[in-house]
């Protein structure tokens, strides 16, 4: 399956943003320690935040590339089907 630029650059951006994300909620962990475990696993979770939420948009943008590509594929098919029914329809008379 070919694909398009945009996907490769959005797969990448992708990577990027689960590499925002773990290294946001490693810092800010790592950061908060000495202030306590529960404190700590807080912080992890805020600073995780918005690297999940540009995960979540990427994958937005990967479905809709998948779900374009699945549309133009059975549109397709209808219309080699409605040209089959065409076509069978004229023999027929």
């Amino acid at each position: 399956m070919r694909r398009t630029i945009a996907e490769v650059v959005i797969n990448f951006l992708l990577g990027a943003a689960w590499a925002l994300a773990l290294l946001g909620a490693m810092y800010l962990f790592w950061s908060f320690l000495p202030f306590g475990i529960p404190i700590a696993l807080l912080a992890a979770v805020l600073g995780s935040l918005f690297g999940l939420f540009l995960v979540v948009f990427l994958e937005l943008a990967t479905l809709q590339f998948e779900k374009h590509r699945e549309m133009r594929r059975q549109t397709h098919l209808l219309e080699a089907i409605r040209k089959e029914l065409r076509d069978s329809q004229v023999r027929d008379n």
